[in-house]
C-alpha cells in the first residue's frame, strides 16, 4: 500500500474537537461527533455505549478482507478544565509555527485525530487490511474511568492494543493507584473525664505518624511508592467537649504490581497490631482503583511497532513504565489486552496554554496506519 500523510483531514478534526469542550462530564458533544465521522467512514458496527446521563462510549469496529489480529485503537475524550493564564482561547484552536493550542490538544485530542485519520484510510482500504479493528473512545478518564470500566464490562477482546495517549516514548507499564478510607472507632467520654473514653482522632494520629515504618515494595524499573494521607475528619460538628468517639481519613498509595488490594490491606492491619491501639480500624478501598501493571518489551506486536516507529520517526522507539496513572490500568490488569500508549508530543499538560505538535500528530498518524496494515 502506499501510504500518504494524510495531513489536513487530521489537522482539521483537531481544531474541531479543540472547540467542541468536553470537560469531564460534558462529553456528550464530542461523543455524537466522534459517532458521526466514525459512521461516515463506513464502519461495519457502531454504539453509544450508555455510561450515565449524556454520557456514552463510542465503539466501533471494523474488518479487513485479510486474515489478521484484532488490534485495539483507544482514547478518551474528556479533558481537565480550561483553568485560568491562557494566552488564547482554551476552546478555540490556534495555530503557531508547529504547534496546535487549546485545551484537550495534546490530552488527548491530538491522538483522537490521529485514530479517526487511521480508521478513515483503513476502512478506504479495507481490502489491504488484515484483521479487524476495534476502536473505543470513552469519557471520565480524568476522573473516575467509568467510560472505560462500562467497556470492560461490555466484554473486550483484542490481540494488542495503542492508546493514542501523549507519550511519545512507548509505555509499556505503570504503577497503580489506590484510595483507602480508613474508619476508626473510639469511645466517646466527657472532655474532663478522657480516660473513660478512647479518643478516635488522638489514635488515628498515632497510626498515620507511623505509616512511614510499613515495607514498601520494590520492581525492578518502578521506584518504592509511599503512602500518602490526604485527609482526616473527626471529633465535633458542633462545638463539644466531648472525646470523639469517630473519624476518618483517606490514605493515596500509589503501587507497585507486587502491591495488590490485598498486600497494601493486610499491611496496614499488622500496623495497627504492631502499635496495640485501642481504637478499632476498618479500612476499605475506594474508587478510583487502578493495578499497577507491567507488559514487558517481549510482545511481538510491540516489536514491529518498534521497528514501524524507527522507520517513520529515524530514531528507536524507547520505551518507560508510567509513574501516574490511566485507562490503561484498567483495561490490562482487567482483560489481559497489551495495550501501550503512544501519540505525540507537546506541552501544556493540565495547564495553561496546552499545545500539541503538528508534525508529531501527523507522524504518529503514519505510524498507527502502517501497522495495522502490516500485520
Amino acid at each position: 500500500m502506499n501510504f500518504k500523510e494524510t495531513n489536513v483531514f487530521t489537522e482539521h478534526t483537531l481544531r474541531e474537537l479543540i472547540e467542541i469542550p468536553s470537560v469531564s462530564g460534558n462529553e456528550g458533544t464530542i461523543g455524537n461527533y466522534i459517532f458521526e465521522s466514525l459512521q461516515s467512514f463506513g464502519v461495519d458496527s457502531i454504539i453509544r455505549q450508555h455510561v450515565g446521563p449524556g454520557r456514552f462510549n463510542v465503539v466501533a469496529t471494523l474488518k479487513g478482507s485479510k486474515p489478521g489480529p484484532r488490534i485495539l485503537l483507544t482514547g478518551h475524550m474528556d479533558t481537565v478544565p480550561a483553568g485560568e493564564g491562557w494566552d488564547t482561547d482554551p476552546f478555540e484552536a490556534v495555530v503557531k509555527d508547529d504547534r496546535m493550542y487549546g485545551r484537550g490538544a495534546l490530552d488527548m485530542k491530538g491522538g483522537i485525530a490521529a485514530i479517526l485519520n487511521t480508521v478513515r484510510i483503513a476502512a478506504k482500504h479495507r481490502d489491504e487490511l488484515p484483521g479487524e479493528l476495534l476502536i473505543a473512545f470513552v469519557p471520565d478518564e480524568e476522573a473516575f474511568s467509568a467510560g472505560v470500566n462500562k467497556f470492560i464490562e461490555s466484554g473486550v477482546t483484542a490481540d494488542f492494543g495503542i492508546a493514542a495517549e501523549p507519550e511519545y516514548k512507548a509505555v509499556i507499564g505503570s504503577v497503580g493507584k489506590m484510595l483507602i478510607r480508613a474508619q476508626v472507632k473510639g469511645v466517646a467520654a466527657h472532655g474532663c473525664e478522657p480516660e473513660l473514653g478512647i479518643n478516635a482522632v488522638e489514635e488515628s494520629a498515632k497510626f498515620l505518624s507511623a505509616l512511614g515504618t510499613i515495607p514498601l515494595l520494590t520492581h525492578p524499573v518502578m521506584k518504592e511508592q509511599p503512602y500518602v494521607t490526604l485527609k482526616i475528619e473527626g471529633g465535633f460538628k458542633e462545638y463539644s467537649i466531648v472525646v470523639p468517639e469517630n473519624c476518618e481519613f483517606l490514605i493515596n498509595k500509589h503501587t507497585v504490581p507486587a502491591e495488590t488490594k490485598e498486600y497494601v490491606l493486610g499491611e496496614l492491619e499488622k500496623l495497627v497490631e504492631r502499635l496495640n491501639v485501642k481504637a478499632q480500624f476498618e479500612f476499605s478501598i475506594q474508587e478510583p482503583y487502578y493495578p499497577a501493571f507491567d507488559l514487558g518489551d517481549s510482545n511481538p506486536y510491540l516489536s514491529k511497532l518498534g521497528d514501524i516507529y524507527k522507520e517513520v520517526i529515524g530514531t528507536p522507539m524507547e520505551m518507560r513504565y508510567g509513574t501516574g496513572v490511566s485507562d490503561n490500568n484498567r483495561l490490562v490488569p482487567l482483560t489481559g489486552i497489551p495495550v501501550i500508549c503512544l501519540g505525540a508530543y507537546g506541552g501544556g499538560l493540565h495547564s495553561k496554554n496546552e499545545w500539541v505538535s503538528i508534525s508529531a500528530l501527523h507522524r504518529m498518524s503514519l505510524i498507527y496506519q502502517k501497522f495495522i496494515f502490516n500485520n
